[in-house]
C-alpha cells in the first residue's frame, strides 16, 4: 500500500533511527521547557538537521557549521557582550 503512495524505493526506518529520532524529540521538548522558564540571552542554532546521530565521520562539517553559526550570530553576540559590560 505504501509503495503505491511513495514509490518502490520506500525504506522503513530501522530501530536505531526510530530511537534516535525519539530521543531527539524528547531532548528538544526538555530544552524548550527549560528555556521557557529561564530564557537565554542568545541562542545558537547550527544547521545540522541533515546529519544523523551516528555520523561521526562528518565531524569537520559540524565544526565548520558551528563556526558559520557563530559568524551569523556575531552581531547579536557583540550586542549582548557590550550591554553586559555597561
Amino acid at each position: 500500500m505504501l509503495s503505491r503512495l511513495f514509490g518502490e524505493n520506500l525504506r522503513s526506518p530501522g530501530l536505531i533511527e526510530v530511537l534516535a529520532g525519539s530521543i531527539q524529540i524528547m531532548q528538544d521538548r526538555i530544552t524548550r521547557s527549560r528555556m521557557a522558564d529561564d530564557p537565554p540571552g542568545i541562542v545558537f542554532s547550527p544547521r545540522l538537521s541533515h546529519l544523523g546521530l551516528m555520523e561521526f565521520d562528518r565531524g569537520a562539517i559540524v565544526i565548520e557549521e558551528g563556526k558559520a553559526c557563530v559568524n551569523r550570530m556575531r552581531p547579536a553576540l557583540d550586542y549582548l557582550i557590550l550591554t553586559q559590560l555597561r
